[in-house]
C-alpha cells in the first residue's frame, strides 16, 4: 500500500499516536515482514494511513490462496 508518505513521516504519525516504540527502522521490519504487529498497532497505524483496519489488512481470496502454503510454512510473503 502506497500512501506517499516516507517511512520518517509515519514513524512521526505513529509517535505522535503514542507508539513511541515505532521508529522508521521499525516500520522498514514492518514493511519487509521481519516484525510483526500487535493488534492495536495495527488500529494506529490504519489511522496513521488515513485508511480503514479492513483495507489494511485486505488481501484477496487469489493472493490469501497463493501465500498461505508458504506462510504455514514459516516463510515471508
Amino acid at each position: 500500500m502506497n500512501r506517499g508518505i516516507t517511512q520518517d513521516e509515519l514513524a512521526a504519525r505513529l509517535q505522535l499516536s503514542g507508539l513511541d516504540h515505532l521508529d522508521r527502522v521499525a516500520v522498514a521490519k514492518i514493511e519487509s515482514q521481519i516484525r510483526s504487529v500487535y493488534d492495536f498497532e495495527v488500529i494506529v497505524l490504519a489511522n496513521a494511513l488515513k485508511v480503514t483496519v479492513a483495507e489494511l489488512m485486505a488481501v484477496g481470496p487469489k493472493e490469501m490462496e497463493k501465500a498461505l502454503p508458504d506462510l504455514v510454512r514459516g516463510k515471508r510473503g
